[in-house]
């Protein structure tokens, strides 16, 4: 009589392969929730340079402006850390494109959960930053100068704060956003 030989596993080698996967399972999702904090952290960060980019346009093409618009922009606070405004500028008593009382809120955006401004910077740290553009051309207006001036905006996870994101704007209208 021939013997044959039975193939399979040994109950050894399935218990390393259980332990493998759930080892593995368990490394994913406690690092789950981290993840969705600077995913949100991320997508965060481009929403404002789009709504950036979006006001810049809004100023370029001049489809939404009436007579009594001067321009569009952007408007942060620190001490509302988890908005932000977008206007359109039709305070045509001071020659400063910035975001001032009279103007229009156009849209009140609010940041993903968990994620606030850190802080915002202008040339030295301020409590509010206007980025304005004025059209047709349009010009770029930091706190109501088109000089050679940086807005700097960081974001952070609201639990982390070396969890940050940087949206820089320049003179020229270039919206960047870096780690």
């Amino acid at each position: 009589m021939i013997k044959q030989k039975i193939k399979g596993f040994t109950l050894i080698e399935v218990l390393v392969i259980l332990s493998i996967i759930t080892i593995m399972t368990i490394s994913v999702f406690s690092n789950y929730g981290k993840n969705n904090e600077v995913f949100a952290l991320e997508r965060s960060s481009q929403k404002i340079a789009q709504d950036i980019r979006r006001a810049q346009e809004m100023a370029t093409s001049g489809l939404e402006s009436a007579s009594s618009i001067l321009g569009y922009g952007v408007y942060f606070s620190t001490s509302n850390p988890t908005s932000y405004l977008i206007y359109e500028e039709v305070n045509d008593a001071s020659p400063i494109m910035s975001y001032e009382t009279g103007d229009i809120t156009k849209e009140t955006i609010n940041l993903e959960n968990g994620v606030e401004i850190l802080s915002l910077v202008d040339s030295v740290s301020v409590s509010n930053i206007s980025i304005s553009f004025e059209p047709p051309n349009p010009l770029t207006y930091i706190d109501g100068d088109f000089s050679d001036k940086t807005a700097i905006i960081t974001l952070c996870v609201a639990s982390d704060h070396t969890k940050t994101r940087t949206i820089t704007i320049n003179s020229a209208g270039m919206v960047q956003v870096t780690k």
